[in-house]
């Protein structure tokens, strides 16, 4: 008997594959989707050139030229596919029936967009953007949302026919394991962005007390500036080429967060990388960190004393380090990677085209 035909899906999005939503979210499922006879063709409208280029500092004429090159790549004629999936937006401004569009199949959220953001460098133009309006409209118009987490599902229901959760995954495979051993200077890490950074803020005393006498604990800071300078603390800036290998280098992994209906969409990736390197975490009681934390792959903490207490536990004990970060790491390989999602995932693609 003839093998069916592969199941083709064009996914586009604004986003190349160096931002991490459309890469954790769409890119990174794509080699395990084919063996379930799902094509997937990842076509962002922005190179990563550009990309990089609409976060700086770069005068607004630079911007405007980069944003006319990204509507033009998405008025282009599509290639042949079944169904069509948005990842957030198609472009990162409006353009009328192409984003929002006018059909929609598939519509994939894995941030509060319906609240709208505009990194700080962009902030006078969020007008311009209209973030939270078009997410909306996806949202109506989609035969299909699929949601990062239970916070962004339950307000997708308020607009969407049809809602399902696949959660942001990892690849336990591709992640070096850390080797915990004895240290007389522990490493905590944080992997981010610039415009996330300003979450670690809060903490900064923290480390200053933790490290008064004598160092005992450096922060290392991969992909944000926090604006500090001491000896207790690394800024290193991020790639894609060496994120796994400076992951497999901390001891502890930290996620703090503000209580915000941004912060509480969002869908815990930092957690899983630390925990697929084997490395536990600390993070803030928000959205979906408890439910990742769990009671033995790490400890929660809100106030400053709560995250002293926390990572004191830890810096403390390796045994409690390597105990939990193993834990961790069987955690997500059982419950939070590509291998466990991708034939749901593929199910649901194939339910819409049915």
């Amino acid at each position: 008997m003839e093998a069916t035909a592969p199941l083709r899906i064009l996914a586009e999005t604004a986003y190349p594959v160096t931002a991490p939503g459309a890469r954790v979210r769409v890119a990174g499922f794509e080699p395990f989707l084919r063996p379930n006879r799902i094509a997937l063709s990842y076509q962002p409208t922005l190179t990563d050139p550009e990309y990089r280029l609409v976060g700086s500092a770069a005068n607004v004429v630079g911007k405007a030229a980069v944003l006319a090159a990204s509507a033009a790549r998405a008025m282009r004629a599509r290639p042949d596919h079944d169904l069509l999936l948005i990842h957030r937006l198609r472009l990162l401004t409006p353009l009328p029936g192409v984003d929002p569009p006018r059909r929609l199949d598939v519509y994939d959220l894995d941030d509060a967009l319906f609240v709208g953001s505009a990194a700080a460098v962009n902030r006078h133009f969020q007008w311009a953007k209209q973030e939270a309006r078009r997410c909306v409209a996806c949202l109506r118009r989609a035969r299909l949302v699929i949601a990062g987490n239970a916070f962004l599902a339950d307000t997708a229901r308020k607009y969407a026919r049809r809602v399902e959760v696949v959660p942001s995954c990892v690849n336990p495979a591709l992640q070096p394991l850390r080797a915990h051993g004895p240290a007389d200077v522990v490493t905590v890490g944080w992997i981010g962005s610039p415009t996330t950074s300003v979450y670690l803020k809060p903490l900064l005393s923290v480390f200053e007390a933790l490290n008064r006498h004598r160092l005992r604990a450096r922060l290392v800071v991969i992909g944000g500036d926090v604006g500090v300078r001491a000896e207790w603390i690394e800024q290193r800036a991020w790639s894609l080429a060496t994120e796994t290998d400076e992951i497999a280098q901390f001891d502890i992994g930290i996620m703090p967060l503000p209580d915000t209906v941004w912060a509480r969409g969002k869908c815990g990736f930092k957690l899983l990388q630390y925990f697929a390197a084997g490395v536990p975490a600390v993070a803030s009681p928000v959205g979906v960190a408890a439910e990742l934390i769990g009671a033995d792959r790490g400890l929660l903490a809100s106030a400053p004393q709560e995250w002293r207490s926390a990572l004191e536990a830890l810096i403390a004990d390796l045994d409690e380090r390597r105990e939990r970060g193993l834990r961790a790491r069987a955690f997500v390989e059982r419950d939070y990677s590509y291998q466990r999602w991708a034939p749901e995932l593929a199910a649901l693609l194939r339910s819409v085209a049915a």
